[in-house]
């Protein structure tokens, strides 16, 4: 009964924040009236306070019945919301999500699903999972699970992706339909805890540089990152690359476990500090894995949260070259609640501040909405002014422990800067990309020859060093562009047939054998890559 009255006050809460809203505030100042309005005594009133009062008049007045849990969903994220941009209220199917990304596993069969038309098909079967041990193949369509049938318009992803995922040891039934092959077959396949790393490839890019890249900070993020440590300082490694572009971020824990290992004993790493929390400070310990050979790291526009504790505390404490653009500029940490019903609120509870004293937190005080445009709007114009000081709020300077200025108020400034790309040229091919034509023609591919290739190149080094991408191959691709629109662009053809040709030959790879393929082909024609390999600046 007193969770009912607390559910009850949460919900009257969140219509309190709705009816605050510009929008209703100008619409109710207009409404007519059917009588005139009555007085309440919130005394007499259900509970003692005003909320609970209106509660009360919307128990026994309110023209329509209320769905409590919808409305009290919506009104908590509303409350969270008017704070800051980062304190989130997350219902219990978000919060299972979030839950799985940052614990680096869940429990399901290993299958990465796409759309083809109205049938849901495996685009990667993941290495080692319970999916490729039953015989399921990258291209297969899956038409029915546990029997019951997944193909038609109204088939989703997400509705499929519930179906077949489950508690571990359990089974579940696939029909499948192979390219090449007339009658469907069915797989029984037992779930399993399937890993889902944060490492998303490592690998020596010379003969003395070794390569990292992250794409989030979860909880087996710092032993992914040692163990990749370990073996590239086996085969020699003396500069360290750690790519942090388009990583959001994750836990702080395991951006201070990275830092720990690239520093000297004794560096401050960062330090939080809120108005209900005091100073508090994380350094290095003395030992780390990595504290002497050269590193630099990558960042970009997306670069945020844990990923900006380390390139600060790289930065800060001189320790290496931070390359690529400004990094997007989130300062808050947010704690987790859980709440009795499985959903929690993640309320920010301090500023981070690297060590030389920044706070890199963009301004938030105009609302969400323009704390996002401004996101945008800076991307615009540091594009066309190849400029990162365009939107900089906070001119104070701060100081390396070598005496060199950096600023904070906005995100992370590199030391060297990567500009963005305006050869016009290259418009036809990120045109091929962001259409899905280069993706689609792979999955494609993989359908009508996936398992040629995998017999002519049995394993992930055989095919990223032998498979190639035939003319004939390149032709079909463009082709597929003019059909959806995309005028063939001959310039840009010439200039960038070798990046055209990789990234096709990265997405199959990652369809036929894992993610690290793709990445393995990929750097070979990255530019920014290659550019801050060649950064001489020394600090």
């Amino acid at each position: 009964m007193e969770n009912e009255k607390n559910k009850n006050k949460i919900t009257l809460y969140i219509i309190l924040a709705l009816i605050l809203g510009g929008i209703v505030g100008t619409i109710g100042a207009t409404a007519a009236f059917s009588m005139r309005p009555t007085r309440v005594d919130i005394g007499k009133a259900t509970g003692n306070t005003k909320m609970d009062a209106i509660w009360s008049l919307v128990e026994r007045r309110y023209v329509d019945p209320v769905d409590n849990d919808s409305i009290t969903d919506r009104l908590c994220s509303a409350m969270l919301a008017s704070l800051d941009p980062h304190s989130v209220y997350l219902s219990g199917k978000d919060l299972k999500r979030e839950v799985e990304a940052l614990r680096g596993n869940f429990e399901g069969v290993g299958i990465l699903l796409r759309m083809k038309d109205d049938t849901v098909c495996a685009q990667q079967i993941i290495a080692g999972s319970p999916a490729q041990a039953a015989g399921v193949m990258a291209a297969d369509r899956i038409v029915a699970v546990d029997g019951r049938n997944v193909t038609g318009k109204e088939t989703t992803i997400d509705s499929v992706v519930s179906m077949i995922r489950g508690p571990r040891k359990s089974t579940v039934k696939l029909t499948i339909r192979r390219p090449g092959e007339s009658a469907p077959v069915v797989f029984k396949v037992v779930r399993d805890v399937i890993p889902t790393p944060s490492l998303a490839y490592s690998g020596m890019i010379n003969a003395t540089t070794g390569y990292i890249r992250l794409d989030r900070f979860a909880e087996t993020t710092y032993d992914e990152f040692c163990y990749a440590l370990v073996e590239l300082k086996r085969k020699g490694m003396n500069h360290l690359v750690l790519d942090l572009r388009d990583n959001g971020g994750g836990l702080m824990e395991a951006a201070i476990g990275i830092c720990d290992e690239l520093l000297p004993g004794r560096e401050l790493i960062v330090y939080t500090q809120g108005a209900h929390q005091r100073r508090r400070e994380e350094h290095s310990r003395p030992g780390g894995l990595f504290c002497k050979g050269k590193v630099t790291v990558l960042i970009d526009e997306y670069s945020a949260s844990a990923s900006e504790i380390v390139a600060g505390a790289i930065q800060d404490n001189d320790r290496g070259i931070i390359a690529g653009r400004r990094s997007f500029g989130k300062g808050l940490v947010q704690q987790q609640f859980d709440l009795p019903d499985h959903s929690a609120a993640r309320i920010t509870i301090a500023r981070y501040y690297t060590p030389s004293g920044r706070c890199i937190q963009r301004p938030y005080d105009k609302g969400t909405d323009e704390y996002y445009s401004d996101f945008i709007q800076s991307l615009v114009d540091e594009y066309k002014g190849d400029s990162l000081l365009a939107h900089i709020n906070d001119s104070t300077p701060y100081y390396t422990t070598k005496g060199r200025i950096v600023y904070g108020g906005g995100g992370i400034y590199p030391d060297h800067t990567i500009h963005y790309k305006t050869d016009e040229n290259i418009v036809y091919y990120n045109q091929l990309i962001n259409k899905n034509i280069i993706n689609d023609y792979a999955f494609d591919i993989v359908s009508s020859d996936g398992r040629n290739i995998v017999a002519q190149h049995p394993t992930e080094e055989s095919f990223v060093g032998n498979y190639t991408i035939s003319e004939a191959m390149l032709q079909k691709l463009f082709a597929r562009g003019e059909k959806a629109g995309i005028k063939r662009d001959a310039k840009c053809i010439s200039r960038y047939r070798d990046e055209i040709s990789s990234r096709l030959k990265a997405s199959i790879g990652a369809m036929l054998y894992s993610q690290s393929a793709f990445f393995a082909v990929q750097l070979k024609y990255d530019p920014e890559l290659k550019e801050a390999l060649n950064i001489k600046k020394e600090l």
